[in-house]
Parts: C-alpha cells; sequence; structure tokens
C-alpha cells in the first residue's frame, strides 16, 4: 500500500470516527444522516471500488445485507457509497445471510449504536462524537444524562444537586452500565420527587422559580400572609431522615409557629407524605394557592398570596427568581424586601452586625430592629 493510500485511509477515519482499520478491511459503527450502521468493509483499492465489498449488519439481528460492485454507480468511491449508505440499504433487494457472525472488537461508537432504543429513551450524538445525551426517558421525560466521548466523563444530568452522583456513574467503565445504573437511581429517587410533587401542585411555591427544576431540593411555599415555610431535602435516598424546616416572617409569628413545628414533629406520621404531615401540624385543610389558580385556598385566602413589592428596589422578581419574603417584626409595619436587597441595606448600617449565622440590622423605613439568616435564605 503506497503512501497516498495511507494518507487517504486517514481522511476517511476522520470522517467516520467509529471505524477500525486493518490493512485494507475496515469495520465499525458510522452515522449517517442520523441513522447508525453496523458494518464490515473490504476496500483493496482504496478510494477506487474494484473488487470492493461492504456488509451491514441489521439491527438487533445476526443477519448482514451484502453490498457488492454490481450494485454501485460505475464512478463511485468508497466516499460516495458511505454518503449514499441509506438509499442503497433501504431501496436495494440485499439477499440476507442467517448465519451467525462471531463478535467483533466493540468500541465506543459500537456501544452507542446498541444503545439506540428509540422506544426506551432519545439517544444524540452532536455532530464531532464527542458528546452523547440521553433524554426523554421512558416515564421520566424530564430526566437526561450527558455523557463525553470517548472520556466517559458525565458533563451533565437531572439528578438532585446535592448528591455527587457523577463520583458514583463514574465508576462504571461502559455507557451501557452508566446508563442502567442512571435509570435505576430515577426510580430509586421516586420517593423524593413524590414528596416534592404534592407542594408544587398543591402549595404557592414561589422558590424557586417554577418550572421546579428535577435537580431541586428544596422549596419555599406560603403558609400564611407574609409567612413562608423553607423546606429542604439533603439526602434524596432518605427524604424524611434528612428533610429540615425552617419558617420565614416576622419574629412574633415565627416563634409561635415554630413551637406547633416542634410538638407536631414529635407525632410524625411515616405512613404519610410530607404534604398531608404539615398540613396535619399546622391544622390547615389545605395550603394557600397562587392567585387565580381556580382552587379555593387561593380564593379564600387571596390577601396573603398577592404579589407585593419590594419596598427597598420596587421589583417584585429578582433575576435569579427571588421575590420579596422578609416581613418587618414591626406589626404596623407592611414592608417586605427581598432577602439579598435586605442585606444589602444591611451591609450600610454604622451599626449593623453578624452574630453566628444571623445578621441584625433596623427596617428601611420605620427603623424596627430586625434580625435573619441571610446565609439561610440565600443559600439555594
Amino acid at each position: 500500500m503506497d503512501l497516498s493510500n495511507i494518507e487517504n485511509w486517514d481522511t476517511f477515519l476522520l470522517r467516520y470516527p467509529g471505524i477500525i482499520l486493518s490493512g485494507s478491511r475496515a469495520r465499525g459503527t458510522v452515522k449517517i444522516k442520523n441513522k447508525w450502521y453496523r458494518l464490515r468493509l473490504n476496500c483493496p483499492y482504496f478510494p477506487h471500488l474494484k473488487d470492493f465489498s461492504l456488509e451491514i449488519q441489521q439491527p438487533q439481528k445476526n443477519t448482514l445485507a451484502k453490498i457488492s460492485n454490481n450494485d454501485l454507480q460505475t464512478h463511485w468511491t468508497v466516499y460516495d457509497v458511505m454518503e449514499n449508505l441509506p438509499i442503497l440499504y433501504n431501496d436495494c433487494g440485499f439477499a440476507f445471510s442467517s448465519k451467525e457472525e462471531k463478535p467483533v472488537t466493540t468500541n465506543i461508537y459500537q456501544a452507542i449504536a446498541d444503545l439506540y432504543a428509540p422506544e426506551r429513551y432519545l439517544l444524540e450524538l452532536d455532530d464531532l462524537c464527542t458528546r452523547l445525551r440521553f433524554s426523554k426517558f421512558e416515564e421520566n421525560e424530564q430526566h437526561y444524562l450527558q455523557i463525553e466521548l470517548p472520556s466517559l466523563k458525565i458533563s451533565d444530568h437531572s439528578l438532585p444537586s446535592c448528591f455527587a452522583w457523577e463520583e458514583q456513574l463514574q465508576k462504571y467503565d461502559n455507557i451501557s452500565a452508566i446508563v442502567q445504573q442512571f435509570q435505576k437511581y430515577i426510580q430509586d429517587l421516586q420517593p423524593f420527587y413524590e414528596n416534592f410533587a404534592d407542594i408544587d401542585e398543591l402549595c404557592y411555591v414561589v422558590q424557586p422559580r417554577p418550572p421546579v427544576s428535577t435537580k431541586c431540593n428544596w422549596r419555599i411555599f406560603v403558609l400564611r400572609e407574609r409567612v413562608y415555610l423553607k423546606l429542604v431535602i439533603a439526602d434524596p435516598f432518605a427524604s424524611m431522615a434528612s428533610m429540615s424546616i425552617q419558617i420565614i416572617g416576622p419574629t412574633q409569628a415565627v416563634e409561635e409557629l415554630r413551637r406547633t413545628l416542634s410538638e407536631g414533629l414529635s407525632t410524625w406520621d411515616a405512613e404519610l407524605d410530607i404534604h398531608k404531615n404539615l398540613l396535619r401540624i399546622f391544622n390547615l385543610c389545605y395550603f394557600p394557592m397562587p392567585p387565580g389558580s381556580g382552587w379555593l385556598g387561593g380564593e379564600a385566602d387571596n390577601a396573603s398570596t398577592e404579589p407585593q413589592f419590594c419596598n427597598i428596589c420596587y421589583s417584585y422578581q429578582l433575576d435569579e427568581g427571588q421575590i420579596p419574603i422578609v416581613s418587618c417584626d414591626n406589626i404596623k409595619c407592611t414592608m417586605i424586601y427581598h432577602a439579598a436587597c435586605l442585606k444589602e441595606w444591611f451591609n450600610t448600617l454604622s451599626d449593623g452586625k453578624d452574630f453566628l449565622s444571623v445578621s441584625f440590622g433596623a427596617c428601611p423605613f420605620c427603623k424596627t430592629k430586625l434580625s435573619t439568616s441571610f446565609s439561610e435564605l440565600l443559600l439555594n
């Protein structure tokens, strides 16, 4: 084989990175016009088609479609064959061999072809064949997994951000095992997602901004006028055991409700989900819903759910999705603020101070002393 022939093969291998070369024979998996083909070809006079032959393996079968020179245009080269492979494969009546083929040495692109199963998920490979994305999993369409090639590094996923999923998935050395384990994690996390599902549907969730990502492990929702509950689940595999509940609102209301919560937690019913337990603890039939939702909760307690602008920046929602939830402790003062805006205000005060995780300052309007935990409110 002369040097020009070697150079031509190099160009071919760069165009079709799933191919492995051995002399004048090549085999592997390629993607052409959004379809995958596992093939073996022999081209002793590359790129010309003298004595050329090509075999394509049937998906999920041990049969081969065989293409020879008689099926091709006389002026074609092997590049023309590759680009016209979908037409050749679909339109020509090839005879199929039923003999079983010995498995060939696998490579990462062949593994991708093996995983191509649209009925279970959507598989997408970028044009450079360096990034593989699985999405729209059966019964879990909101989930996705992105893998870098050929390193198999996990570059993005839809699982909760409070756990090091990348480290766990990186323990597997092939794509199939990674995807299978990812799907198992989704199934194992159903209780975690179900606990948030009722809150998202039956409460006025003010943060994070809806629609809430599957990565998020916390919610802030309305309890009553100027009072909010913040729920955080630290361990997605143990929702009940790892949850924490914070009450946000004026000091007097928070102290009263905190005692109610503490007493209620001692009688927590493990048979009920988090939403139903919280309703029972606070002796409620329902939590307030967003204005105009059409639910009784939204209509009955409309005053507590009407959007209120921050009295520092005079806007409702910040770019990060935060809304005003910090109220003045003075029951006669109706001012309410974004946590981020109030923190900046506290920083301008000469007598402002921090103790442990609590910041102390004064209301910008009525000058009543205020204390709040910005580290908790701005953590997420």
